[in-house]
């Protein structure tokens, strides 16, 4: 698809960004309510734009760019600059790399990149929640900071818990996380109980803040870390979310850290990924669509 952005010319460029809905097929004029023309216009980055030709309008003849109720309409940038970026970041390319074969000031790479970010939607299985027949839901919590450089324990300072919860049937269908300001019940519970269906299987460790989810319609069961990672009496683990926290955790080393003011939005995103993973790409560009 980059080969095809870079060999194109602006008319099916702009033909293909049309025919994909990340740009409108057609516009009205805000005045009269003709159906403008697409014309060539030079004064336009995009040397297209549309232009009413209802002779009987105030604003006969006037121009209104192609990129209006767009994802494009902020930007300052060539077309095909833009969909570039986008697409590096669809095929998970990191920042320095994207930066470093783009001749484009970084600062315009990382406000595209914002903009995809900021379109990404809120984790939320309220609607359609994890858990029911058939799948067994892990719980757990982790903590999102590293070690210091000294390698000698963790910054009190730059702490961050996270609640996890994933989905398993064959694997892990889908996950959720969110940032938690302790481990208590009141914390807790009430997230559990807004993203897993009632009657679900969960499986978590011994930690207190789960002894209740059996009275919360939930069929609980445990496992002792302090004697085993499978509960040898019927098989209850914490595998699945463990393997989900490490490539969380990879992710962040992967970015050599994520700020704690952003760790937030970090979750949001990582979960936007990994419930993607098998057509991120496509995700992401749907999320530029109209």
């Amino acid at each position: 698809m980059e080969t095809f952005l870079i060999r194109a010319c602006t008319k099916e460029l702009i033909d293909y960004l049309m025919g994909e809905n990340m740009l409108k097929r057609e516009r009205q004029c805000g005045n009269c309510s003709y159906f403008m023309q697409l014309v060539t216009y030079k004064k336009s980055i995009d040397k297209y734009a549309w232009r009413c030709m209802n002779k009987t309008c105030q604003k006969y003849k006037n121009y209104e760019s192609i990129r209006k109720d767009s994802f494009f309409e902020k930007f300052r940038l060539d077309l095909t600059l833009i969909l570039r970026i986008t697409i590096k970041y669809g095929v998970r390319q990191a920042m320095h790399s994207i930066k470093n074969s783009l001749d484009c000031n970084p600062k315009y790479i990382e406000c595209v990149i914002l903009k995809i970010k900021s379109l990404i939607p809120i984790c939320d299985f309220s609607n359609n929640k994890l858990g029911g027949p058939g799948f067994v839901v892990q719980i757990d919590e982790t903590m999102l900071n590293f070690k210091v450089k000294s390698h000698r324990g963790r910054s009190p300072n730059n702490r961050s818990d996270s609640l996890c919860i994933v989905e398993v049937r064959n694997g892990i269908e889908r996950a959720f996380a969110t940032l938690i300001p302790n481990k208590s019940q009141e914390t807790i519970l009430p997230i559990i109980t807004r993203q897993v269906s009632s009657n679900s299987t969960i499986w978590t460790d011994e930690h207190r803040s789960y002894s209740n989810l059996s009275q919360l319609g939930f069929f609980h069961q445990t496992v002792c870390h302090k004697y085993e990672f499978v509960n040898s009496s019927n098989g209850v683990n914490t595998q699945s979310i463990e393997s989900f926290h490490n490539e969380m955790k990879n992710e962040i080393k992967r970015r050599k850290g994520v700020k704690t003011e952003n760790r937030s939005d970090f979750l949001k995103e990582f979960c936007f990924y990994f419930n993607n993973r098998s057509c991120f790409f496509d995700a992401v560009l749907n999320l530029i669509k109209i």
